[in-house]
């Protein structure tokens, strides 16, 4: 996983959704699948998340609410880019179809149909509207108007970084609980520019 995975990572985690990072695609005739390759992230997001500590309702990206209705299940199949790329190659319509049926908000009857609306649409809705799937992409820059909703990497991090301020003492606190080193430094980092601002502020 490299460092733009990383943080789509922790960017659907620290917004209430429980991600499964590199989906295996594993080859198949069936679904015209040449390649072995994986989705970069899979998650799934139940509508009554709640944490005391970073899970209430003031701390979701407002980015990612105006686009989605987090009264819903949602899924995300997330695609992330550090460098250059070409749209047309982004979701492949075989990825698509595996990642719908792996998230199983979906009937298999409806698989063909939720995937029919995802090569036009950022998302589909599914049995009865109460559940959404939609495509997700991290970039370098970020995309207008596209069949798919965007963050750049730029936006992704600072998001990461202003909740981690926001609750700087717990997450400092409980820094060495969380799996990433990489998490962990950004959290030693916010904690260190409070300290430089704090004693800078005390010397003026």
């Amino acid at each position: 996983m490299n460092y733009g995975e990383e943080l789509g990572y922790w960017y659907l985690r620290l917004n209430g959704f429980f991600p499964l990072r590199n989906f295996v695609i594993h080859r198949c005739k069936r679904k015209r699948i040449e390649y072995r390759s994986d989705l970069d992230i899979v998650a799934v997001r139940p509508p009554h998340v709640f944490e005391e500590i970073g899970g209430q309702l003031e701390d979701w990206d407002p980015y990612l609410k105006g686009k989605l209705d987090f009264t819903r299940y949602i899924g995300v199949l997330c695609e992330v880019k550090t460098g250059r790329f070409k749209k047309e190659d982004l979701f492949p319509e075989p990825y698509l179809r595996t990642g719908v049926e792996r998230l199983g908000l979906v009937p298999r009857t409806r698989v063909d149909e939720a995937v029919r609306a995802l090569e036009k649409e950022s998302g589909f809705l599914g049995n009865g509207a109460r559940k959404r799937i939609c495509k997700l992409l991290v970039s370098p820059d970020e995309h207008q108007e596209a069949s798919y909703l965007n963050r750049s990497i730029g936006q992704v991090e600072d998001f990461i970084l202003n909740r981690v301020e926001k609750y700087a003492d717990e997450k400092y606190a409980s820094r060495m609980f969380f799996p990433s080193p990489m998490f962990q430094l950004l959290i030693a980092q916010v904690k260190r520019r409070r300290h430089d601002t704090s004693v800078g502020g005390m010397g003026g």
